[in-house]
Order: C-alpha cells, then sequence, then structure tokens
C-alpha cells in the first residue's frame, strides 16, 4: 500500500508539473504576443513577399530587432526590396532599417507605428540545463512557442553562440528566446536539426542598442559592415597567429592540425584496389562565416592536405592520377561577381629542406639534411578584391609537390576578408610550419 501511495503522489506531481508548465507557457505566449512580428522582404514592382522572419519590439519607441540575414537584400539592394512587418493581430507597417551587426547576424529596425509592448532584455545568463523558451513564426505558419534547454556558448566556433536544445525552423530567424521570467536570452539565428539550434547571445543585440543610440540615425550601413570585417578579420587572425600550432603527422610530411579550438579538422585515406594511388586526406575549417547576401560569405579560414603515394607505378602514370585527382580545387567561400573581382595569380616554384626525424627520447632534428635533396613545389597564391569593401581581399593558396617519383604533398587554404598584411602573415606561418622527413 506504501508503494502505491508513493506511485498515486508521484503520477500526481508529474500532471501538476505538466499542467503548471503548460499554464505558464501559455502565460507567457499571452503576455509577449503583442511584441512579437513578423519581419517581410517585399520585391516592390510585384508587391508580394520574397523572404520571411521574426522580430521582436526591444523599446517603447518602436525598434525592433530580428538577424541580419531576415533583411539582407534590402541593405543590398534597397530599390528592389522594402522592409515590412505584421504583428500577430495582423496590424501591417513600414519598417525602417537603422543598423546591423553582421559578425552576430543582427539588425535594428523601427516600426512606422509603434506597437504599445516591448520585451525587455535579460541582464542574468541562463544556467545550463534551464528551460528556456523560443518565439517566432516558423514556415509562414503563425507565432509558436518552441520550449528547450539553454545548453551555454557552443565550442568550436569564431563567433559566440547558445546551444539551444529545441526545434528553430525557417521563418524563425529573428525571433526571442525568453527566460521564464519573460525576459529575452537569445536570438533565434540557425538550427542544425535534431534539436540542435543556436541563439545569438542577447547581450550582442544590447551593444547594437547601444551602438545605435550613440551614433544617432544617419548610419552609413556600408561602412558599419567594414568597419565590423576590418575588426572581425583581425581579431581572428591574432588569435590564429599567437596559437601554439601543433604539427601532425601525414605520410612523410608533418602538416598543421587543430590550430585554435574554433577550427576542427577531419581525416579520410582513399585505398582500393582499383586505385593505384593511396590517398590521405586532413581537412580543417572554422565552423562558422560571415553572412553578407544569400550567395555571399566571409570570415573563413579553411586548410586541407592531401598525402599520395604508389608503390611500383611509373612516375608518369603517378602523376597523371595526381593531376587528376588535384584537379578541382576552388575558394571555400561563396561570392559572386557582383561582390569580388576576378582571381589574380602568382605561380612560383619553391624549395623546402628536408629535417630530421624525431628519435625515442630526443628532441626533433631541425636542422636541414644536408644529403637529401630539398622538396620542390609548384605553389599558386591567388587574391580576389571584395568590390564593397577594397581593403579586403578572398585569398587561395595551393602548393603541389612535384620533384618525387611516387609521392607528392597537397597543401592549400582559403582565407575570406581579409587584409594583404593578415593574408601574408597567415601564409608565412604556414608554409613555414609544413615539414618533410
Amino acid at each position: 500500500m506504501p508503494n502505491l501511495c508513493a506511485r498515486l503522489l508521484a503520477l500526481l506531481f508529474c500532471c501538476c508539473s505538466a499542467f503548471a508548465s503548460a499554464q505558464s507557457y501559455e502565460q507567457l505566449y499571452s503576455e509577449y504576443r503583442g511584441s512579437l512580428y513578423q519581419i517581410r522582404l517585399i520585391e516592390k514592382s510585384s508587391n508580394s513577399k520574397a523572404g520571411l522572419g521574426s522580430g521582436f519590439q526591444i523599446s517603447p519607441d518602436g525598434l525592433i530587432a530580428t538577424n541580419y540575414h531576415v533583411v539582407a537584400e534590402a541593405v543590398s539592394d534597397p530599390d528592389k526590396y522594402q522592409l515590412e512587418y505584421l504583428s500577430v493581430d495582423g496590424a501591417k507597417g513600414n519598417l525602417e532599417l537603422l543598423d546591423i551587426d553582421v559578425i552576430n547576424d543582427l539588425a535594428l529596425l523601427r516600426q512606422d507605428k509603434p506597437g504599445a509592448e516591448h520585451i525587455q532584455l535579460a541582464t542574468d545568463t541562463p544556467k545550463k540545463g534551464e528551460t528556456i523558451v523560443s518565439l517566432g513564426n516558423p514556415l509562414d505558419l503563425g507565432m509558436t512557442l518552441i520550449p528547450g534547454t539553454y545548453n551555454g556558448i557552443a565550442s568550436g566556433s569564431f563567433y559566440d553562440r547558445i546551444h539551444f536544445a529545441g526545434s528553430i525552423n525557417p521563418g524563425m530567424s529573428g525571433g526571442p528566446a525568453i527566460n521564464t521570467r519573460g525576459h529575452v536570452v537569445g536570438i533565434n539565428v540557425a538550427t542544425a536539426g535534431n534539436q540542435v539550434s543556436f541563439l545569438v547571445p542577447v547581450d550582442k543585440l544590447a551593444a547594437l542598442q547601444k551602438h545605435f543610440r550613440q551614433e544617432g540615425n544617419s548610419l552609413d550601413l556600408k561602412e558599419v559592415t567594414h568597419r565590423q570585417l576590418l575588426d572581425n578579420q583581425q581579431r581572428i587572425i591574432e588569435s590564429i597567429l599567437q596559437a601554439d600550432w601543433q604539427r601532425r603527422a601525414l605520410g612523410e610530411a608533418k602538416v598543421v592540425g587543430e590550430i585554435v579550438p574554433a577550427i576542427q579538422c577531419w581525416g579520410n585515406t582513399q585505398e582500393d584496389d582499383d586505385n593505384p594511388v593511396k590517398r590521405i586526406d586532413k581537412g580543417c575549417t572554422g565552423q562558422d562565416v560571415v553572412f553578407l547576401a544569400d550567395d555571399f560569405n566571409s570570415g573563413r579560414v579553411e586548410y586541407e592536405f592531401f598525402w599520395l603515394e604508389a608503390e611500383d607505378l611509373l612516375p608518369s602514370r603517378f602523376y597523371a592520377e595526381y593531376e587528376q585527382q588535384m584537379s578541382s580545387f576552388y575558394p571555400g567561400n561563396a561570392a559572386g561577381e557582383e561582390d569580388v573581382t576576378n582571381f589574380r595569380c602568382r605561380q612560383s616554384f619553391t624549395a623546402q629542406e628536408r629535417v630530421g626525424e624525431k628519435r625515442d627520447g630526443e628532441e626533433p632534428v631541425s636542422k636541414p639534411q644536408q644529403n637529401r635533396e630539398p622538396i620542390v613545389a609548384r605553389t599558386s597564391y591567388c587574391v580576389r578584391r571584395y568590390k564593397d569593401f577594397p581593403d579586403l581581399y578572398d585569398i587561395f593558396f595551393l602548393s603541389l609537390s612535384v620533384d618525387r617519383k611516387n609521392r607528392a604533398l597537397v597543401s592549400h587554404f582559403t582565407l575570406s576578408g581579409f587584409t594583404r598584411e593578415s593574408a601574408a602573415a597567415f601564409t608565412e606561418k604556414f608554409t613555414s610550419e609544413i615539414q618533410w622527413h
């Protein structure tokens, strides 16, 4: 009988908890529905929707927050697009774009007729495991509430993003994620599916709002973007160059591994009876980029290495296979002809001395080995300029060893949105870290 009573009490407690949660969510939605909006990208000629997102009012004077990628087309082509809002109750109006943070994918807008309600920004950080609630307009189905779990700042990125265990779907971008007190702790930004989603931390929005209040209404958004991109690439390159670069073995060479936690490496070996050339791949890349337009992104750091070898294969056959496998390299980031110039390339042959092997219990021998020929490689260094930001470039580097009979090493990197000085510093460090034995 005592066990039965305990079970009944536990069941009653669960039912009451579920009822209390449902009641709490319903109350949150009821209290904050007046602060929520659908953000509409309108194509002027057809007067029709060309894109949708979510947003929320954050001040009595009608400031609305959303993601930059929701409004990006209106930034890049204001003659073609305009922005409108639609409230939960069906009220419509125009939006003025005031300020942006392209690094953190945020935008600040103002309604032509401010709503009566706004949501407060949280000043405290949730605890890991705390329940938070995402609000937005998924798939144009109407405003929706999605409960989930706060899991702290996601690791492995150059950009701070909250790991949210909940389902953010298309159309919810730019909506708020609130704690149980109704304060905004993050802004919906992306999803990886399977209850893995990401939010921009609310302190980034608070900083953007402060920037707008200080700078006023006459901001040049192109200049704002330019400054943000410059500062971001400098932050990234400094963190990379100051890191302790660790080499990893790849065939008869040593190459660069994961320089910083924001860069993750993956490997694969291709070896089968039908292919006489064995290939070992190692690819490393930053996990996120800066969205500038649907077909234009920046802030990428990517590098790859390929070791190829063959036994009992004539050099001519080896190099034919080598050339075929390595003939399709391209930059790691997307950009169109309206965004960047054509690549201009400089090609050269370089020689790299071999270094000694590390023996058990001894330090590596770093002096060149005089009795062995250096490795010769054909190197291409290609640069294309950003049309709207002339001191920023995409850099594409490719080096292919060419003088071993049946061994080869390919090294490649892409930097997108970096200055020439940053790219030169990275190139010098990158090439100096590759060693043959």
